[in-house]
């Protein structure tokens, strides 16, 4: 009842009229003559400006149809054409509203989307094309094949101090088999996976990740790997080796100084006694280098003598090191 006498009142207020509104137009007739008025005016707007002329840009379909299991796209065509009409309003109206598709058989060759377009748009005579975008195109197939790429994952990760990966970043599965043109294949060495991005890790790694979407007529037979790594805390370590002169003929000798450098290296926590252990670094200097060498200078070679331990090489000092030829008696 509350609404009825709501509606009500809303009602009588707009369209009776009062005592002082007996002699002239109520609020409901001016409304109404409003509403008219307003009507004609938008069909004399359109009836004045759809008589003009314009010129449009169109963005028209192009679809390829009878697509082959046995043959595929060496470059994938465009997904349209840039159509620029003119006409009357009138007349460019219905195309604005559904422009025309290109269909094109899936081995066409080079295609004129230039007059294809114009034969479609010949039931419109008042209209006029002005430019095609791109005029032409060229479908080009090629047999479809398939072969094996290994899956390379793309980590952008940042670590907690002090922490790193341990081991190698495991991807399952570590490759996939991609399909498609022959000539496009030639050029695939590996897939990549979506960028993963990572920040402040201190723990170990394992998620499902997507295959990148590289943009081309390749089919993948799976879409998503898992990427796993291990995460450690590393602790320094520091040893002193001496610099050993390598392939030096039986009848030459070759002095260092310093003979003995500094190596300062990261590893894993639960690896430092076994480095500990062990001389887990090596410093030589090549024979064929110093016999090139004009400085009398050379930097020695640092690298682990064990691959079991993940090894971190920071520095060594010195960085160079002098070198002299021992003359026998």
């Amino acid at each position: 009842m509350a609404n009825n006498s709501f509606f009500g009142r809303w009602y009588t207020k707009i369209f009776k009229p009062t005592e002082s509104e007996t002699t002239y137009l109520h609020k409901g007739e001016i409304l109404s003559v409003f509403l008219v008025g307003f009507f004609i005016a938008i069909v004399m707007w359109l009836l004045i400006n759809l008589g003009r002329d314009y010129t449009i840009t169109l963005e028209v379909p192009l679809v390829v149809e009878g697509e082959s299991e046995e043959m595929a796209f060496a470059e994938q065509p465009p997904e349209s054409a840039r159509v620029s009409v003119s006409g009357e309003g009138w007349n460019l109206l219905p195309i604005w509203r559904n422009p025309p598709r290109i269909t094109i058989a899936y081995d066409e060759g080079m295609v004129n989307i230039s007059s294809i377009i114009q034969d479609q748009l010949s039931g419109y005579p008042d209209l006029t094309v002005h430019e095609v975008v791109p005029p032409y195109i060229n479908v080009e197939v090629e047999p479809r094949v398939s072969k094996r790429v290994p899956v390379r994952s793309e980590l952008e990760v940042d670590f907690e101090s002090r922490f790193e990966i341990v081991g190698d970043i495991r991807v399952s599965p570590d490759s996939i088999t991609v399909t498609g043109a022959e000539s496009i294949l030639d050029t695939i060495s590996y897939w990549p996976t979506t960028t993963i991005r990572l920040r402040n890790v201190q723990n170990g790694f394992s998620r499902e990740v997507a295959l990148a979407d590289q943009d081309m007529q390749i089919a993948l037979d799976t879409n998503r790997v898992r990427v796993s790594f291990d995460v450690t805390e590393l602790t320094e370590g520091e040893i002193r080796v001496y610099v050993r002169a390598r392939n030096i003929p039986e009848d030459r000798q070759i002095r260092f100084n310093p003979s003995v450098i500094t190596i300062r290296y990261d590893v894993p926590i639960e690896s430092f006694s076994e480095a500990q252990d062990i001389v887990p670094y090596e410093a030589f200097v090549d024979y064929e280098d110093i016999l090139r060498d004009t400085t009398g200078y050379m930097i020695p070679t640092v690298r682990p003598t064990t691959d079991d331990l993940d090894l971190r090489l920071r520095s060594f000092q010195p960085q160079r090191v002098s070198y002299f030829h021992v003359i026998g008696d």
